[in-house]
């Protein structure tokens, strides 16, 4: 409980570095519908009961709420994201030292509860945030600081909902609020370009 309600502290220090609120929400709602409508949720946990089953992980004795979770702190956070599109873009590496951190204490709270399952979730977790850092480095020529606060604003938003998770206080579909994070930036320059 109490990484949750770390993760929702850094959330809310992230949301209020937001620029322009109405983007984010949008972008929220349109990445969340979109996360609903392709199933990711459900598709990433049919995926990693196959890997944690093929690799003799453990398989069915794991609780796959709980899993999905941890992968979606390690792999695929906002905290993870923003902070390695932050490094890519600017060079700032602050929020990855403190996700690192963060890491740390969680895997082993998260390994004493999966276990082997846990060795499923590094090889996911390289592969998907050298892809952002490797789309940060492409972008930072078109990416400005108000679309990097947005980007911030939505990556806390997530981080805050991964730590209602942990703490149970709500269990928020975390992949299907994924799609966000690649809305927020074009919805950012769109409502910056029109409404100035």
């Amino acid at each position: 409980m109490l990484f949750g309600f770390c993760s929702i502290g850094v959330g809310v220090n992230s949301i209020i570095k937001v620029n322009n609120m109405a983007p984010v929400v949008m972008a929220m709602l349109t990445g969340y519908i979109l996360g609903q409508s392709l199933h990711l949720e459900q598709k990433a946990t049919r995926f990693f009961r196959w890997l944690v089953t093929t690799l003799r992980l453990g398989g069915k004795n794991i609780d796959m709420d709980f899993y999905i979770t941890a992968v979606a702190i390690f792999c695929c956070s906002g905290f993870g994201w923003f902070g390695t599109l932050t490094e890519a873009i600017a060079g700032d590496s602050s929020v990855l030292y403190s996700k690192a951190v963060l890491d740390l204490f969680t895997a082993v709270v998260f390994a004493a509860a999966l276990g082997k399952a846990l060795c499923a979730i590094p090889l996911p977790q390289v592969v998907i945030l050298l892809g952002v850092f490797g789309c940060g480095k492409l972008l930072a020529p078109w990416v400005n600081a108000t679309m990097m606060a947005d980007l911030t604003a939505c990556g806390g938003i997530i981080t805050m909902a991964t730590g209602f998770r942990v703490a149970k206080i709500k269990s928020f579909p975390l992949i299907d609020l994924m799609p966000a994070l690649i809305l927020v930036m074009p919805f950012s320059a769109i409502w910056t370009a029109l409404v100035g």
